[in-house]
């Protein structure tokens, strides 16, 4: 079916349409809420493309969608999907390392409490986040207070099996393992936690105020010092956090800051009007795209992953389909949640001070660009001066091939352009003509296929190189320089060669000498070489699982490629596949009972095969 076909074919609802190129990978994931006027509106010849849109368009060979009943279903969706295949087309949030979370990990008996590099869906609760002095200073305080354990001991497995540790002796474990507090006590505890860590300091130390009163009364006066202690250690915290006026309850503010093809995030972190923590992300893509619809793909990204979901989300844009990312942040919080650009006051005044360190992310990440885009400019320089070249390396390209005993082989080529790795002209090849181990064979199939699509005016092929690298000695360096002179083109070929150690050692002529380069053009050398080798594993993985998949199905009578498809479509997995039920398989349009049946029966023959 063409694509103007599938076009007509399309429906006038809710969806989420997904983009594909040549190779079937998906480029693009987008949401409508009329998928037949949205996706037409790509292929329009009179559409007004923005540059990013345009050569997305161009690169589109096929296209899937997914129908839903509302837009916010629809939104939802979309942000699944984004953050699965990350394609390359969609405004992406980068994961961010800065600021870790404190965990509690609540789906133990008795829980622990952890240091958190991201938020997974393991049963725990998640604070945060926090910088990084402040994490620890507050996990230790906190563990000094409340003498949670901190021993990976499996519970109630484990009680009475062995004496307490050396933490219990010097007062700073409760010790479950000894079976002397139970897990409503010690449950009791972890709800101070979470009190205090969720910003309600000032109720939790009243009521411990209270405690310690009490107990001084009644004349206990070593556990009303014990008492006192712990509210000490809880001021000594809450000291360390900035108190604001921003005014009570929970409140998040997002001030997000597009800047020429990057943007950043800061999100600042109310909790009872104290602020518990600072993030700061980054998006890519985001060239040629509008302020709203940035903001609007943040708060999808970065929600959608998060534990807790605040009542109340001040941000600096109105965010493009905001009815519906209200809608989807309510239901996700079990109630209303308020999103809305402050205008006056305090919440003002702490959104231009977020919008100020999101300017200042922003000039410091260009500034720090141009350095190193200088600095690779001056090594690419070095380089072309010792290899005695008349122009500069304007454009260089690598090329690794990546095999598993001969099968799945792929060429990768890397392309290091106007001083930066330049992503979007990466290219990969399979391996069409050559059988077996053989690098030689394969690379000179790359070469001359690469040129070959650049004479017949291939636009994905447009640029020749200034040079050319190969990942290996002077034997591939040989291959790529027949290759392409065949082709009639005269481009200078050297070879990357590696130690023992598999770090990149020199550069090497056709004749074997061995270059005498800078250290900076060494270093720019070592990044290339470092570069094509990880395109060329990440690719060879990719096809090989997708091999593997394929193959397990193959073996199983009656199940052609449109059921195999399907199968993995549904289930997603060759696992959920094996696992499924003669029932569950049905459920897939393609699969009719007695397939159902062969499907079933084969993977539990496999896993007990007859003696």
């Amino acid at each position: 079916m063409t694509l103007e076909e599938k076009i007509k074919g399309l429906p006038e609802c809710p969806g989420v349409y997904i983009m594909k190129d040549n190779g079937g990978n998906i480029i693009y994931v987008g949401k409508s809420k009329c998928l037949k006027n949205r996706v037409s509106q790509y292929f329009h010849k009179n559409s007004l493309h923005t540059p990013k849109v345009a050569s997305m368009v161009q690169a589109i060979c096929d296209f899937e969608y997914i129908m839903t009943d509302t837009e916010w279903e629809a939104l939802v969706l979309e942000c699944n999907l984004i953050k699965k295949h990350k394609p390359y087309y969609n405004i992406l949030l980068k994961d961010s390392k800065a600021y870790p979370y404190i965990k509690l990990t609540l789906g133990e008996p008795y829980p622990r409490l952890l240091l958190a590099r991201k938020i997974e869906k393991d049963g725990g609760k998640y604070f945060g986040p926090y910088s990084g002095g402040i994490v620890r200073d507050t996990l230790d305080t906190l563990r000094k207070t409340f003498k949670l354990r901190t021993c990976r001991k499996i519970f109630p497995r484990d009680i009475g099996k062995s004496r307490p540790c050396l933490n219990h002796h010097i007062g700073l474990c409760v010790a479950p393992c000894t079976g002397k507090i139970s897990q409503e006590e010690y449950r009791a505890i972890t709800d101070e936690i979470v009190d205090f860590l969720e910003g309600r300091h000032s109720q939790l130390i009243s009521r411990l105020e209270k405690q310690m009163y009490e107990l001084s009364d009644a004349m206990l006066f070593e556990s009303a010092a014990a008492v006192r202690d712990k509210i000490n250690h809880l001021k000594g915290i809450a000291e360390k956090q900035k108190i604001t006026n921003i005014g009570g309850g929970d409140k998040d503010v997002v001030a997000v800051v597009n800047g020429a093809g990057i943007a950043n995030a800061q999100v600042f972190s109310f909790r009872d009007g104290k602020l518990l923590g600072r993030e700061e992300l980054w998006l890519s893509g985001v060239n040629y795209e509008d302020d709203t619809q940035v903001a609007a793909d943040f708060i999808a990204q970065f929600y959608i992953s998060c534990e807790y979901i605040p009542k109340e989300i001040l941000i600096n844009i109105t965010p493009n389909d905001y009815d519906s990312i209200v809608k989807w942040l309510s239901e996700k919080k079990g109630s209303a949640v308020k999103l809305h650009v402050p205008e006056r006051g305090i919440g003002r005044q702490t959104m231009e001070m977020a919008v100020k360190n999101g300017q200042k992310a922003v000039h410091d990440y260009h500034e720090s660009a141009k350095g190193d885009r200088a600095r690779n400019v001056l090594a690419a320089n070095e380089l072309a001066k010792a290899l005695e070249l008349s122009s500069p390396l304007n454009r260089i390209e690598a090329y690794d091939i990546s095999t598993t005993a001969g099968e799945n082989s792929v060429g990768s080529m890397a392309v290091f352009e106007d001083g930066e790795l330049n992503k979007s002209e990466y290219r990969h090849f399979k391996i069409k003509t050559v059988e077996g181990v053989n690098d030689y064979g394969s690379l000179d199939e790359v070469l001359s296929r690469r040129f070959a699509r650049y004479k017949d005016g291939d636009a994905a092929f447009s640029k020749i190189p200034d040079l050319i690298l190969a990942d290996g000695g002077i034997a591939q360096a040989g291959v790529i320089d027949s290759a392409v002179k065949k082709m009639g083109l005269t481009v200078p070929v050297y070879g990357m060669v590696k130690d023992a150690h598999h770090k990149t050692r020199a550069l090497l002529s056709l004749d074997g000498e061995i270059i005498s380069v800078s250290n900076e053009a060494f270093r720019l050398i070592s990044m290339i070489q470092e570069e094509v080798h990880r395109i060329a594993i990440g690719y060879h993985r990719k096809l090989r699982g997708k091999s593997l998949i394929r193959s397990e199905l193959e073996n199983i009578p009656g199940i052609g490629a449109k059921r195999r498809a399907a199968l993995i479509k549904h289930f997603k997995s060759i696992k959920a596949v094996a696992a499924a039920s003669v029932d569950e398989l049905c459920e897939v349009k393609e699969i009719n009972r007695p397939a159902a049946e062969q499907i079933y029966a084969y993977f539990r023959k496999k896993d007990n095969p007859q003696p």
